[in-house]
């Protein structure tokens, strides 16, 4: 095993730096971007042994690496490295979710100061990083916020900076019931012959209506494409799950979005404004249809799953169609449907006995 630094001599005088690591019996090479300019001045001199200084000790660390994994052992510099820094690199690749990642990192800078070194990070933090978050946000928040950093420990695992998760051995954070509401089959209806006027506040209309017959996420429905649409199927990447979903469109969904024969595949189904703007024209649109419940996007979503199972569809399906990973998480609407049932019992009238 070895690893040695060498350059590549590059146009114009410069000289690119990098790794040359044999192992088992192979070879490859690591380029660092690093670069040695051409010039005999003080200045360029000093900046060139700066960069070799680093390149060296870039090398001594890779070669230390490979020795210690050789034995199994986490070296002493991964351990020291900082775990905020790396929880921000891990936030800034994950795309839609990008946002949640950032509130968790503005939530561990503030509790650690703003940095903490991988071997500091112990059951007894953790447990301490938790209550912090309880007192600042809700329960269900602060058990989604610290499933970041648990993952981001788990990741920390694989690549060998941490030789365990000490998240392992700390409960997670409880989730409380929370109150999830949804629209009727009457109350869609009623918005239905609502529908506003103006082109723009149609489209948001349809959109919101779209969602309550096919349990579509706001962030599916405003990338919709029509190249997505498929033998009266929809197919859309949910990202919560990193999976592909394909739900099969009824007739009010079909009509909905229109003949998609002669549209463009990479077009838009629906052409919306930004997202403030969909929630004045939802809530406005609600207010005029009289329903007493707040529209938001979530509860298309919501009524989809209890429309569906109040016409005596299964769990199981039901949890394929919203795309859940875990049937657990779609029970949460089963227990919707036995409040309104218990509700409409109570509602009939009684005797007096």
């Amino acid at each position: 095993m070895s690893v040695k630094l060498r350059k590549k001599n590059l146009a114009g005088g410069k000289k690119s730096l990098y790794l040359d690591t044999f192992i088992n019996g192979q070879r490859h090479y690591d380029f660092l971007k690093l670069y040695l300019l051409k010039g005999n001045d003080a200045k360029t001199k000093a900046a060139n042994n700066e960069k070799l200084i680093l390149a060296e000790t870039i090398r001594a660390n890779r070669e230390s690496e490979i020795q210690f994994a050789d034995h199994d052992i986490i070296p002493s510099f991964k351990r020291n490295a900082d775990f905020v820094e790396y929880f921000q690199k891990l936030g800034e690749c994950k795309g839609r979710s990008a946002l949640i990642w950032k509130s968790v990192l503005n939530h561990l800078k503030e509790f650690s100061g703003g940095t903490v070194q991988f071997k500091n990070i112990n059951e007894l933090w953790l447990e301490r990083f938790q209550k912090y978050l309880l007192k600042r946000i809700t329960p269900n928040t602060a058990s989604g916020h610290f499933g970041k950093v648990r993952l981001a420990l788990k990741l920390a695992v694989r690549d060998r900076i941490i030789s365990r998760n000490p998240c392992d051995k700390v409960d997670n954070i409880k989730l409380e019931d929370t109150e999830r509401q949804f629209l009727t089959f009457e109350e869609i209806k009623q918005l239905s012959v609502t529908i506003p006027e103006k082109e723009t506040s149609q489209q948001v209309a349809k959109m919101f209506l779209f969602s309550c017959f096919t349990g579509l996420s706001f962030q599916n429905l405003q990338s919709l494409k029509y190249e997505q649409i498929e033998n009266e199927n929809v197919k859309f990447f949910r990202t919560k799950t990193s999976t592909w979903q394909y739900v099969p469109l009824s007739k009010t969904a079909l009509a909905l979005i229109g003949n998609t024969v002669n549209c463009p595949p990479g077009a838009k189904v629906f052409k919306t404004p930004k997202d403030r703007q969909c929630r004045y024209i939802l809530e406005k649109w609600g207010k005029q249809a009289k329903i007493k419940k707040h529209l938001h996007w979530h509860i298309g979503r919501h009524s989809f799953a209890t429309l569906n199972l109040t016409q005596g569809v299964d769990l199981y399906t039901v949890s394929k169609l919203l795309g859940h990973k875990k049937i657990a998480t779609t029970q949460i609407y089963g227990k919707l449907i036995d409040s309104a049932k218990r509700k409409a019992v109570e509602s009939l009238p009684q005797l007096e006995l």
